[in-house]
């Protein structure tokens, strides 16, 4: 009898008995324990998308792709696979073992795991922290048994060699591959070192007293930031990290630090002499450094106009009171920045939330039921730790279920959701169970979940709030009219199961009239109900549930504050719509959309 065969025989004995049933020495140790982690029936692959993997992924990228272009022919395929089971890059030199792989869903952004397609040398060298190889009949899953895998552990996932089941796969080869994918990545960090250290060196040259730079995880403080309060090192931290990751460095802002100092800064790119992008810069200092004799900055102008901002006015407003002034640019530029926060509160919030996230900070989450608190968790977290672990822990069951168990992997999300409905017993619980995780500085991010209608530090849930750093509060959907189509869109398509469905304009103007006090929860059972009576085509108005049609209650505070300076800025202009909108910062589909939906009169 082959070894193929007695391995065959082997792990149908395993199936029906478990390790008990197996002979002795006739299967490795660290694959009859990848079989136990393993289900009992192997699906196919998952598709999870192409994350940014960061400069360890183009490390692997650039070394595969030089192997596999040196090496045509060997009858290799040679792939990084990430911690999380997700298959980041792979390069075949040989087109009818690619076309395996295909087959066996071992495809870049697909989850290849143990929890998936079972035993993989890849997950087995996760474990054993060492170079394995994997035979074609100790694979579980039936595509993989015609192949063979070798694979070396890497920071971050491992460097997989894949050949027919016939050929060999040398695990000498894989540790070459992951050693020079670790050189890579060294060399490549010193790259983004000394680059960050020469542009951090120019702007002190300049006399630019705030110097921040940020580039992967790392960030660098000058000697003058170091010497600041923590809140105000912590906020301009936190502003270069949330702008690095949203992408929106270029451009000066103005910001107010806790200290009460209100600063202007700017936010550069670094990049290497090739242009590859390194990080990002933060410039700038207080507004008295940067204010010229005699002459008072845009940023002063704008501090001064902000003090006492909170306190409500005592007069009926003159909304033609600006057009007997001069007009001055600053004074729009001013007015401008602080609109865009004003008609944009998902996208101040989303920065907040992925600031905090960035440096590890535990996050609590306020708002309505259904706005999304835990995707908006998720999403961010994923975005910002690719290879990152995740544990939800639903607070509204027993006592008993409340278990965190953070896997191994280098960022972990607990994520508690329903925060409010702890009771009495599973708040001290949950609590003991948080405290050993919350001292783990940097690998633990803990965020909870709170509906606002249960905002109450007396409830059972306040014990938990000391683990908490920041508070983030998240929009209702009532508040994101300008980005209802596309959110309803991407519903839309995640529901109809790639066929052609959309909306038109006259649906998605019905949508934005309504109020949505469900927020996203509620979208989503109007989208359902819509899907399940029209298949494909066009989404009309009749296709939509009565309720979409009752007329919307009336405004909120923050509605009332963006129709006040609707009106202020179309007095302004004397009712031009274009100006308008550019004094806003907003666009103009937008500003129209508001005047309908706020019910302003023509004002010339």
């Amino acid at each position: 009898m082959t070894a193929a065969r007695v391995l065959d025989a082997a792990r149908e004995r395993f199936r029906r008995g478990g390790r008990a049933a197996l002979p002795e020495g006739v299967v490795r140790d660290e694959v009859v324990a990848s079989w136990e982690r393993s289900p009992a029936g192997p699906t196919d692959p998952a598709f999870v998308g192409h994350h940014d993997g960061g400069p360890l992924v183009a490390a692997a990228d650039a070394v595969l792709h030089r192997f596999a272009r040196e090496n045509t022919g060997s009858g290799w395929s040679v792939a990084f696979v990430g911690d999380d089971g997700v298959v980041r890059v792979r390069y075949d030199t040989d087109p009818a073992l690619g076309e395996l792989l295909d087959a066996a869903g071992f495809v870049p952004g697909h989850r290849c795991d143990e929890a998936t397609v079972g035993t993989t040398a890849a997950a087995v060298a996760g474990h054993e922290h060492r170079t394995v190889c994997v035979d074609g009949p100790e694979h579980l899953h039936p595509a993989w048994r015609v192949l063979r895998d070798a694979a070396a552990p890497v920071v971050g996932g491992a460097i997989v060699l894949v050949a027919h089941a016939e050929d060999a796969a040398p695990p000498a080869v894989a540790r070459l591959l992951a050693d020079a994918v670790a050189d890579h990545d060294e060399r490549d960090r010193r790259r983004r070192v000394l680059a960050v250290h020469d542009a951090m060196s120019a702007l002190r040259a300049e006399g630019v007293p705030w110097v921040v730079a940020a580039t992967g995880d790392e960030t660098w403080l000058g000697r003058e930031v170091a010497g600041l309060p923590d809140d105000d090192r912590r906020t301009l931290g936190d502003t270069l990290t949330a702008c690095v990751l949203l992408d929106e460095t270029g451009g000066p802002r103005h910001l107010d630090l806790p200290s009460g100092t209100c600063a202007e800064v700017d936010l550069r790119e670094i990049r290497g002499e090739d242009g590859e992008l390194f990080g990002a810069v933060l410039a700038g200092g207080p507004v008295a450094v940067h204010a010229g004799a005699g002459r008072v900055s845009v940023a002063a102008r704008e501090a001064r106009r902000r003090q006492g901002s909170h306190v409500a006015p005592t007069a009926r407003r003159d909304f033609a009171a600006d057009l007997r002034r001069d007009p001055s640019s600053g004074s729009e530029e001013a007015r401008r920045r602080a609109t865009q926060e004003l008609f944009g509160p998902y996208d101040r919030m989303r920065r907040d939330a992925t600031a905090t996230l960035g440096r590890r900070r535990h996050l609590l989450l306020v708002g309505e039921t259904g706005v999304g608190k835990r995707t908006l968790a998720r999403e961010r977290f994923l975005a910002l730790f690719p290879r990152g672990t995740s544990t939800t822990v639903d607070c509204s069951g027993p006592a008993d279920d409340l278990r965190l168990d953070p896997a191994g992997a280098d960022a972990h999300l607990v994520l508690l959701d329903q925060v409010h409905a702890l009771t009495p017993v599973a708040a001290r619980r949950l609590d003991e169970a948080l405290r050993p995780l919350t001292a783990m500085p940097g690998r633990v991010v803990v965020v909870g979940c709170l509906d606002s209608s249960a905002v109450d530090a007396g409830r059972p849930y306040g014990l938990l709030l000391r683990h908490f750093h920041d508070t983030v509060r998240v929009p209702a959907l009532r508040h994101r009219t300008d980005e209802l189509a596309g959110i309803a869109q991407a519903v839309l398509r995640s529901m109809s199961g790639g066929r052609s469905l959309r909306l038109s304009h006259q649906v998605v103007r019905v949508l934005e009239g309504y109020a949505w006090p469900g927020n996203i929860a509620e979208l989503e059972d109007v989208l359902r109900y819509v899907v399940a009576r029209k298949p494909v085509g066009i989404v009309q108005p009749p296709d939509l549930p009565a309720l979409c049609f009752t007329s919307a209650p009336r405004l909120t505070m923050l509605e009332t504050a963006q129709a006040d300076a609707i009106i202020h800025a179309l007095y302004e202009t004397r009712g031009n719509r274009y100006k308008a909108a550019a004094m806003l910062g907003i666009a103009r589909s937008s500003l129209y959309r508001k005047i309908d939906a706020f019910g302003i009169s023509y004002i010339a």
